[in-house]
């Protein structure tokens, strides 16, 4: 989500709901009174090595870095190591190779290498019997929530994410990039309009022969419901909730242009100020 605004809620409302097909439940809240009983949230701290978990998955984070570093699946008896974090690409404003600026609608890194966010990101632990979370928060304009609930076989990553600055003069194309240890052989996969899977070669086409002059835009596809590596043995697999960009730049890694995560300095002249 794009922040729109600090907020000043203290709190926040978690309750498991059921709405039947084709129908809808009504509920009620209303504050308790100071004598009733409530079961408060538990904020662990000072975990060696802090978890979150339910009866599908195990999630493990870095007790340094704060970063995701490894998902077991309980139930399949295995887990992969993944690293998760957040990086942006400093928007082209033209060159020497094409006059071209990234802006709006076009995507044009100057470079391929992308900067992290952070290097650490500071952490809360957050366990109640209706969910577990992991809060990081990687700079005043970059945070995330990482969530398991109860029956859930996934996990749940939620951004926040902007104002982006660009103060410095430099524009900003913010992704989320997981990396694993797959060896993927350069291949990964995305949906075509949340219908049919493709498979993608990095700097390759199937019907013509490539001179690659954009090595990171020139991999990015539309992603809209899926993107997934894989090896002989296990797969990794993004589900969007919205049509993003993504890739995957280097072996064994995936990633996603975070949507509206991008801020540019200058426009690419496609007529946004029209």
């Amino acid at each position: 989500r794009l922040r729109g605004g600090a907020g000043r809620a203290p709190g926040e409302l978690l309750f498991q709901a059921w709405a039947p097909p084709l129908g809808f439940s009504a509920f009620g809240v209303k504050q308790l009174s100071p004598g009733d009983p409530w079961d408060p949230p538990r904020w662990p701290s000072g975990d060696p090595e802090p978890q979150i978990q339910n009866e599908h998955l195990r999630v493990l984070f870095d007790p340094v870095t704060g970063h995701l570093r490894e998902i077991q699946n309980l139930a399949k008896g295995f887990s992969l190591p993944v690293f998760q974090s957040f990086y942006w690409y400093r928007a082209s404003a033209g060159d020497a190779l094409s006059p071209q600026a990234s802006g709006a609608y076009i995507f044009r890194p100057n470079a391929s290498a992308p900067f992290p966010v952070a290097k650490r990101a500071a952490t809360r632990l957050l366990k109640t019997a209706l969910v577990q979370e992991l809060h990081q928060n990687f700079s005043a304009w970059c945070s995330q929530v990482l969530r398991l609930r109860p029956g859930q076989p996934y996990l749940e990553l939620e951004w926040t994410v902007g104002p982006i600055p660009v103060a410095d003069g430099l524009g900003k194309e913010v992704i989320s990039r997981f990396e694993t240890p797959l060896r993927t052989a350069g291949r990964f996969y995305t949906d075509s309009n949340g219908r049919q899977v493709l498979q993608r070669r990095r700097d390759h086409r199937p019907t013509w022969n490539l001179s690659q002059s954009e090595p990171v835009a020139g991999n990015y596809y539309p992603v809209n419901t899926r993107i997934f590596i894989r090896d002989r043995k296990v797969q990794l697999t993004v589900l969007t909730d919205r049509s993003q960009g993504g890739s995957s730049i280097l072996d064994g890694s995936l990633e996603l242009m975070v949507s509206w995560g991008r801020r540019g300095w200058a426009g690419d002249a496609r007529g946004r100020g029209q």
